[in-house]
This record gives structure tokens, sequence and C-alpha cells, in this order.
């Protein structure tokens, strides 16, 4: 599927054509950022042959002023984009454009509101603890912590339109903070949600909005009226089918089918590859259907899969 067909559908939900596919991966850490991260994307999706390309994202939001109480929140300042380490990003983003041409699909990754406060408070890898900071903070004071949220947002959906602006035609959004363990439904629904509606109305309504429900055990259902054309969650750790999110989420695209860890993707023969994907298109559809993985495959595996996946999509 091209460029043009690629967006016809992603802007209108259906198709007729091919079903496409997009398939993500980590890279080593010497080719994270800079040149090396833009080598890396190029290589990679030109081996592999996969239409939707994603660039990865590890420029993370940073704050300067400490947050030790929650009242701490509400001293974020307004920032702009030539005040953080976002435009090594963008630069990423034009040189991928660069190399991969006007023709090639290019998803942005935009880690959300509630880890990009975790990350600038407590590093990496820590959200999935449910007593980080952001988490315990805003349970114990909604009101201020959500005042920093927004402004966090507000730098957010700068981003995504830098992003487009730098040659993306879409943004990737990693959602966290609806899983079943987080937060009370009530306070999701109050101090959340309307702080990422609002951020992605407004990318939605320049380019496409890719919704990736991030973590294990997400509550579907508090996201279905998100603005987005395509959304993604994991599937194998979670207690919503494909099916079932294709009916939650009936006015837009689903993307995924295949477990990210494990199985038949990463080491299953073309015929166990092929057999699992038909079983995802008969869950969703062809018609509104993207074929992905939970989420971000693990370096280890082999391209030649990919490639052989890409391939066998193509067929379905």
């Amino acid at each position: 599927m091209n460029k043009k067909a690629l967006m016809k559908f992603l802007k209108t939900g259906s198709h007729a054509g091919e079903v496409p596919c997009g398939f993500w991966m980590h890279f080593n850490e010497d080719e994270q950022c800079g040149a090396k991260a833009v080598a890396a994307h190029v290589r990679y999706y030109k081996e592999t042959g996969i239409p939707l390309i994603k660039m990865m994202n590890e420029h993370y939001f940073q704050l300067e002023n400490t947050i030790a109480e929650p009242a701490d929140w509400r001293d974020i300042p307004a920032q702009e984009i030539s005040e953080t380490n976002y435009p090594e990003y963008l630069k990423e983003i034009r040189q991928l454009r660069e190399h991969m041409g006007s023709d090639s699909f290019i998803l942005a990754t935009i880690h959300g509101v509630l880890v990009s406060a975790c990350h600038a408070t407590d590093g990496l890898g820590v959200f999935t603890n449910p007593d980080n900071t952001v988490t315990r903070h805003l349970k114990e004071d909604p009101d201020s912590v959500s005042a920093g949220l927004k402004q966090i947002a507000q730098l957010l959906k700068k981003l995504c339109l830098a992003c487009l602006e730098a040659g993306a035609d879409g943004i990737y959004y990693a959602q966290l903070g609806a899983e079943n363990h987080r937060f009370t439904p009530e306070l999701f629904e109050k101090f959340i949600k309307p702080i990422e509606i609002d951020l992605l109305q407004d990318v939605k309504n320049e380019g496409i909005v890719v919704l990736h429900i991030c973590k294990d055990n997400p509550r579907l259902p508090m996201l279905k009226d998100y603005p987005a054309h395509v959304v993604n969650w994991a599937v194998h750790s979670g207690e919503y089918s494909l099916n079932d999110g294709a009916k939650i989420f009936s006015d837009k695209i689903i993307m995924g089918g295949f477990d990210n860890q494990r199985g038949t993707l990463l080491t299953g023969s073309n015929e166990e590859i092929r057999q699992e994907m038909i079983e995802i298109a008969g869950a969703v559809g062809r018609e509104r259907l993207i074929i992905g993985a939970d989420c971000t495959l693990p370096g280890t595996v082999s391209i030649e899969q990919i490639k052989s996946a890409t391939a066998l999509c193509k067929e379905l």
C-alpha cells in the first residue's frame, strides 16, 4: 500500500486493498540518538519493507524544578520547544524524511503526559511502579498535580505539531495511566482524560493519530472517545481481545494482533505466521485492520523474520 492509499485508509477507516502492517523494534544503545539512530531506522525499514515507519523517541521530558511535594507540580512553567531537549528529536525526523523520501509514511513517537511526568521525576522504567511520584502525588492532591500535567500536555502538543512540521505524517501517542491498578475511574475521568483529549484533538486536526495504550490491563472503555484514527493495545496481557476492542473502538482502525514478547511473530514459521494473520483478520475484519504487535519488538528478533511477516501481510 503506497502512502496516498495509506493516508486515505487512515482518514476514512476503511479500504479494499492490501492490509498494511507496522512492526517497531528497539535498536542498540549506540543507535538511539542522532545520525546513528536515523541510519538504524533507514536500514530497518528499507530491509523489511514495512509501510508504516515509526521514529523511536529517546529524548525524554525534563524538569528544572524539583518535585518533592504535590504542591510543587503547580510550579511547572510553560515551555517552548527551544527550551527543551526536543530539537534533537525534530532533527532526527527531518533527517529520516530526507533519507526515506516523500512517499514514505512516518509516525513520530510521543511519550504520554503521565509517563513524561514520571520520566522527569523518577527516571526511565519506573512508571510500572504503582507508587511512583506522579501516581502517588495525583492521588494525594489531584488539583495541584493536574495543573502541572496541563503544562506538560501543552508542551507535548507543541512537540506533536513540530514533529508534523519536521516531516512526520502523524504521531504515535503512548498513553499510560488507564491500567486497572493505577487510578480509580473517577480520578482518571476528571483529572487525566480531559487533558489528553485536548492534546490529541488539536493534533488529530493536523495529522494522523495512533493511540498506543501502553502497559498491561488497561480499562479500554475509558479511552473509547479519545481522538485518534488508529488504536493499539496489549491484547496478550489484558482482558480485552481484538474482537472486544474492535467493538469498543467501533469508529477507529485497529492495529495489533501479535504478541511482541514471545510466540509466532518472533519464532514461528511462515505458515504459522500466515495462519495467525488470518485469525487476526477474522477477529477485526480486514477492512479496518493494521497488522501489528502489542508493543515494540525486542532487538533480538531476526530481521528476516519481520521481513517475512511483512511480505505475508501483503498476501492477506
